[in-house]
């Protein structure tokens, strides 16, 4: 049994990843900062430019900035070790 877990590349965002799910309407499970790590999950349904970042919206209007993700999706930011 490997306790590896998959990564984002070193300096890397999670854009790509945000507008992928975006573009094919598939859920988003996220972990990101919000006064500590705080669990999201839903259909995205809106990318924005807000105070010059990138953020997305889900279905049930939660704004989340892109550079304050954790996790998405299973794949992890190579800085995060909660877990």
């Amino acid at each position: 049994m490997s306790d590896t877990r998959k990564t984002l590349p070193v300096k890397s965002s999670f854009y790509e990843l945000i507008v992928a799910l975006y573009e094919q309407q598939q859920t988003a499970s996220v972990l990101y900062e919000d006064n500590g790590v705080t669990r999201a999950n839903g259909l995205i349904k809106d990318l924005f430019d807000k105070e010059g970042e990138k953020w997305f919206r889900l279905a049930d209007d939660t704004e989340i900035r892109i550079d304050s993700l954790y996790a998405v999706n299973g794949t992890f930011s190579s800085d995060y070790s909660e877990c």
